[in-house]
């Protein structure tokens, strides 16, 4: 049981430092296209 437990925290917290290591990419991918073609 406390097996099970440990599991599903360590996939949680992949699961989480998954999503906000893509929401960072697509933060930097934006900054750099801002950069690249400034808003006229």
């Amino acid at each position: 049981m406390l097996n099970n437990l440990e599991v599903a925290f360590e996939l949680m917290g992949f699961g989480m430092g998954g999503v906000f290591l893509v929401l960072f990419i697509i933060y930097l991918v934006a900054k750099l296209l801002l950069k690249l073609l400034p808003a006229k």
